[in-house]
């Protein structure tokens, strides 16, 4: 009866080393593939926003601190258009809703626009719909420079609980595909 009983063991501790080695294998030979260069900036779509909301367009100089390299700075222009490409204009101010800032390494800058400022009365529609501008000028127009380091976001707002109702990174510029080889 113990000769039964040890065959039964080992052949589950050959078992068990077997699904052990096979899954080091496997984690050893799975490929982890990693992008060093950052992800383009977003351009941005038509948003809507209703009263109680508030819409905010961020931008991030997100360059790291590299100790051999002076950190360089980052021109950008936060705005939004209306439907038409126009932009926005204030109605209290009578101005354009923009700024232009330079951001050092590390810093971060927002423009934010409340909806409730361009209803008027009862009469106005409900709902503002708007398409965020971000623009970045690179100061240092070498092309062996790094890649722009101030990246934006977009995020919604509730204007009662001050909670953000979404974030939208952008949409990503899309490139039209290489045309394939016709083989005749």
């Amino acid at each position: 009866m113990r000769r039964p009983n040890i065959w039964k063991k080992v052949s589950i501790a050959i078992a068990v080393v077997s699904m052990l080695a096979t899954g080091v294998v496997w984690e050893v030979r799975r490929a982890r593939a990693f992008n060093p260069q950052p992800d383009p900036p977003g351009r941005y779509t038509m948003v809507g926003i209703v009263r109680g909301q508030s819409i905010r367009i961020n931008a991030s100089n997100i360059a790291p601190s590299d100790p051999n390299t002076p950190p360089d700075p980052c021109r950008v222009r936060l705005g939004f258009v209306d439907a038409d490409g126009n932009p926005l204009i204030n109605p209290r101010t009578g101005g354009a809703v923009g700024r232009t800032l330079t951001l050092q390494n590390g810093q971060s800058a927002f423009l934010h626009v409340n909806a409730d400022e361009f209803f008027t009365g009862d009469t106005a529609p409900g709902r503002l719909q708007l398409r965020p501008v971000f623009r970045s000028v690179t100061l240092n127009p070498d092309p062996l420079s790094p890649p722009d380091p101030c990246m934006p976001s977009v995020e919604v707002i509730d204007n009662a609980t001050f909670k953000t109702s979404f974030v939208y990174a952008g949409t990503p510029s899309f490139v039209d595909p290489p045309e394939p080889d016709r083989q005749q």
